[in-house]
Parts: C-alpha cells; sequence; structure tokens
C-alpha cells in the first residue's frame, strides 16, 4: 500500500454514477520562488466541495496541510497557519494556495484534491504543481520555438508537436480537439530533454487516420513563461484549399495566354 501512494496522484475516471465528480484542475504545471518569497497555484473544480491541499516530497506519500470547508480553512498542524493561505472565488468553485516566507523545505509538489465521502472516502487528486526553491531567481524563459511536423505513412498521419529550448524544465503538453477535451487515443508522450545552454525541449506525437484530418486538433502547453499555448495541426482540408488556390491560379495564368493569342490573331 505504502508504494501505491508514492504514485499519486492517480486521476480516477469519473463514475457514471449522477453524483461523479470531475478532476480538479490545477494550474500553472510548476512555479519557482526565490527564498524569502511567496508562490501561489490555482485549483478548479465543477462545482462547490471541500477542497484538501496535500505536499509531497521526493519518495514519500503526499502529506495533507489543511482542508477548505466554507470560507475558513482547517490546518491539520496548528503552526501552518502563518505559512499558508487559502483564498476563494466569490462565485466560482476556484481556490488557490500561497505559500509564504519560502524555504528549501517548502519545495515539493503540491495537489489539491475532493473526497467522495458516499464513496468509500475515495482521493480525487488534481494534476498537481511543481515548487522549485532557488537560492538565486533564475526566471523563465518562453519557447524559442514550437511547431508541429507531419509525415504521411500509408492510410495515416503522424503528427510530431516539438516544443524546443525552454526554461525552467516544468512543462505540460498536450493534444486536444476543437472543443478544448484532451485526446489520449493513439498519443505518445515524449520525455524532456536538456537541449542548449541549461535549456529544455520536449516531443509528442499524435496518430490519426486521414478521413479523420478534417477535424481540429491542437498542441497545447502549460508553461511558466506561457499557458494555454496552442499549435494548430495542418489538416486536409488544409492541403485541398491550397490545391485549389493553386489550380485558379493556373487557370487564370491560362486564360489569359489564351485571351492574348486571340487578340493577337485577330
Amino acid at each position: 500500500q505504502a508504494g501505491s501512494m508514492l504514485l499519486l496522484p492517480v486521476l480516477l475516471a469519473a463514475s457514471s454514477w449522477s453524483h461523479a465528480q470531475a478532476v480538479p484542475v490545477q494550474h500553472p504545471a510548476m512555479r519557482t520562488s526565490a527564498e524569502g518569497g511567496s508562490a501561489s497555484m490555482a485549483c478548479r473544480l465543477t462545482k462547490e466541495d471541500t477542497v484538501h491541499w496535500y505536499k509531497q516530497l521526493p519518495g514519500e506519500p503526499p502529506k495533507r496541510i489543511l482542508y477548505v470547508s466554507g470560507k475558513k480553512p482547517t490546518f491539520d498542524d496548528g503552526t501552518d497557519e502563518k505559512k499558508y493561505q487559502v483564498r476563494k472565488h466569490a462565485s466560482e468553485p476556484h481556490y488557490s494556495l500561497t505559500i509564504d516566507y519560502v524555504t528549501q523545505r517548502d519545495a515539493g509538489t503540491y495537489y489539491c484534491a475532493i473526497i467522495r465521502l458516499w464513496d468509500a472516502g475515495v482521493k480525487i487528486f488534481g494534476s498537481g504543481t511543481k515548487l522549485i526553491v532557488s537560492g538565486k531567481y533564475k526566471g523563465n524563459s518562453k519557447p524559442e520555438n514550437s511547431e508541429i511536423l507531419q509525415t504521411k505513412h500509408k492510410d495515416q498521419l503522424l503528427y510530431v508537436c516539438l516544443i524546443e529550448n525552454f526554461y525552467p524544465e516544468v512543462i505540460r503538453v498536450q493534444w486536444v480537439d476543437g472543443a478544448d477535451k484532451e485526446v489520449t487515443k493513439n498519443v505518445v508522450k515524449g520525455d524532456v530533454w536538456k537541449s542548449t545552454n541549461d535549456k529544455y525541449s520536449v516531443s509528442t506525437w499524435l496518430t490519426l487516420p486521414v478521413n479523420m484530418t478534417n477535424k481540429n486538433y491542437f498542441c497545447k502547453y502549460d508553461h511558466e513563461s506561457q499557458e494555454n499555448f496552442k499549435l494548430p495541426i495542418q489538416g486536409i482540408y488544409c492541403f485541398f484549399i491550397i490545391y485549389l488556390f493553386s489550380f485558379y491560379i493556373l487557370l487564370c495564368l491560362f486564360l489569359s495566354f489564351f485571351f492574348f493569342l486571340l487578340f493577337e490573331y485577330n
């Protein structure tokens, strides 16, 4: 059981039952803070609920810091009251956690979670926000290059989303459709690698049948320097439009040449 806890957060699929709850949405994926500063992170739910905040250190299970039911937080350790601040949006189920007077001990990954009390206390965790604490803040660098490469093999199209030279290394990359819903089928996610000048790069692949390329798909990434950035793929309709445009240009040239000869000989 201890080993399975180290694999948290397990993003539990929502039940088809009417009381099902969606996975909490957290952002950013990573936050960097210098010692003595503060760091904030957000958690968005689909409806009002009691929110639990956890902290996880490498190699250890998550440990709850506090929970919020209503407006006032309840701390597991009373000495944390001056360390953490929690806020809730006035009208939306959006919550934030702020860590003050940051030290190296605050480094770790922070998760918000909800608990299904009616389902044996099952916990549903968000994807987490990793906090990196540095003696001197190095800032961040947005990707120097981001593009989608394409190749065709038989009746399938392979799209490669390449994001290069960003800092720091934590980035969340997804394939989404036109409704901003994550696409997980036929997706391969690569690991982040160190490229040049202490910067990082990452790539991910999406394979689609040719007959599905008339739909809109995007490579979406969230990084400390740039959140919710989308790259569209070049669908088959795009190539069809280019083909029609090229045909139109050739037709115009042909007609121009035809009328030129007609007037020339008359």
